[in-house]
Formats: structure tokens, sequence, C-alpha cells
């Protein structure tokens, strides 16, 4: 993938398969998303302006780019991305712009979807979606966690994509996805409704009643499916990590994504234990107290840098 690729992308050259593989590459690299927005900007500024010399309905137009100024325009701009394609006599509308969400290391965020579904973003997250959904299905892309409270549509399913293969149908409902790539695994747990999870690869499809998770093994390529306490997995849109008998390789995880902190293990047997306890709000430096009071795990913090050692 390169500038060529988000160029065409931008100017809707791309076949719907090479879409959606420059979109995939896009999510993984924020910085080439913020090049895409600057490209799709600049590409519309000028089908705006060609449009100018056809059509005498151009003052509206000719208002905002004398007037409002480069950033409000940009922000005009960018949400009129994929709307305009241009004719011989005028420019007509084509098809829904492409919108991505991002959070950084450490950042909760929240948006709202043109059907009025809610979703939360975790950490460390991305979130492709329409600015319009279609008339037949509303498609989102994931990468990430986050928690979705979808507005009912009995016409159009609610789907979410995930970098690991797997999609979640509903219709109207309440539900967390966590889907990291480092991750060896990915999680999907209702909270409300009835959801369907399919493991795109081999076609496995399973369906899930509130108070379920869905957990996918990927190197196993296997579904597994048990009965769980949403709270403790919904607990970080409140500030809160919440564990119950959880490996420490997923607890240390979840630390790296909310703390801008780097962990090293200096004990190769810490990776064999498991860790229940409840991180409220918590400074790392407080959690790191909690791990040395209510487990066998202590550490040393050097700057940046925290390493966990087993207790001798």
């Amino acid at each position: 993938m390169n500038k060529r690729d988000i160029i065409a992308l931008a100017e809707d050259r791309l076949s719907e398969k090479r879409k959606q593989e420059v979109i995939k590459w896009l999510l993984k690299n924020p910085e080439r998303q913020q090049q895409y927005h600057k490209i799709k900007a600049k590409h519309v500024a000028k089908l705006l302006r060609e449009s100018q010399k056809a059509t005498k309905n151009s003052r509206f137009t000719l208002s905002i780019f004398q007037y409002i100024g480069y950033a409000a325009v940009l922000t005009i701009l960018f949400s009129l991305a994929f709307l305009y394609k241009p004719t011989k006599d005028s420019i007509k509308i084509e098809q829904p712009s492409l919108l991505m969400a991002t959070t950084s290391v450490g950042e909760n965020k929240t948006i709202e979807l043109s059907d009025g579904t809610v979703i939360m973003l975790n950490s460390n997250t991305s979130i492709s979606y329409p600015s319009i959904f279609s008339t037949n299905n509303r498609e989102v892309v994931l990468q990430g966690e986050a928690f979705f409270d979808v507005t009912h549509d009995a016409n159009r399913p609610f789907i979410v994509k995930t970098d690991g293969g797997m999609k979640i149908h509903v219709l109207g409902t309440s539900f967390n996805v966590k889907s990291y790539p480092e991750d060896s695994h990915m999680e999907t747990t209702l909270v409300s409704g009835k959801v369907r999870v399919v493991e795109e690869k081999d076609n496995k499809t399973v369906f899930l009643n509130p108070s379920q998770r869905a957990t996918y093994i990927k190197k196993e390529d296997k579904i597994i499916i048990d009965k769980v306490d949403t709270e403790v997995f919904t607990a970080w849109r409140e500030g809160k990590l919440v564990y119950d008998e959880t490996p420490i390789r997923e607890v240390i995880s979840d630390l790296k994504r909310k703390y801008r902190i780097s962990i090293a293990v200096a004990s190769p047997e810490i990776m064999n234990y498991k860790y229940t306890g409840t991180f409220d709000n918590l400074t790392i430096e407080e959690i790191l107290d909690l791990f040395e009071v209510s487990s066998p795990i202590n550490y040393k913090l050097t700057q940046n840098k925290i390493t966990l050692h087993m207790t001798e």
C-alpha cells in the first residue's frame, strides 16, 4: 500500500474488493488516515470548483470558501467525502462518505452514527463507518474494543466486522466486542438482545443470548460460548478494570493499552498466574501496589518502564 492507493480511494477509482483492502490498511495506520482525509478534502474541493463552472447556483459554495476559512472548509469537505461525483453538467450524489474514529493509548471516545447507534471506543481502537448507511445493512469495521448500543431496525441488520475474521450481526441490542490484533483471541459479550457471531473463514455461526460470551481462539480456529457477568467485561466504560481468574497476560495487555507504560516480565512463571481483582480508576502506581499485596507479583518501576517478577 502507498500514496497511490490512498489517492485512488479518495477519488473512488478502486474496485469494491480493493477498496476494503485499502480501508483495512488505513485502520492500522493512523498517520495514513490523516493523509487520506487531506487528499479527499482536496479532491472534493476540486470537484466543487469544477461544478461552479457548470452551474449557475454556486453562490453558496463561493461564500463558504470566501468567509468560513480553510479549517472549517476542510471539516465540511471531509463530511462530504464520497458524496459527490462529477458529471458533464453537474455533481450528483454517488455514495456516503467513509468516516473513521480512533483512540490513542489511555483514551476513550463516544460516537453516534447516522441511525442513532451509540458506540464507545476503548483505548487504542479504530472503527470505520459510512456517514449514511445503505438501505440493505449497517456495517462497520472494528479493530480494538468497543461497546455498541445499536438502534433497532428490522430491515437493516447491524454488522460489526473485525480484523480477526469475525462478523457480529444484530438488529437492535447492546454488546461489547474486544478484538485487538495482538491478542490471541477475540470476544463478543452480549448485554441485551440477541446476536449472531460468524467466523468468516469456515462460516462457523453461533447465537448469543444475554449474559453470554463468544470467545474465538485464533490459533485453534474455534469458538467457545460461556455465561458471564457482563459488568466485568463492560466496566472499562467507567474507567474500571475487573478480573476474575484472568490470565496475567491479558491483564498486562490491558494495562499497556490504558496507561502509557512499558511492562516487562522478568520471571517467566508469572505468565502462568491468573489474577482476580478490581482496579477502580486507579493510577498505575496504585495498581502495582495492589499487585504486591494481592498476588505473588512484585514490581520495579524505573522512569516509564515496569518490570514484574515473582516474590522470592
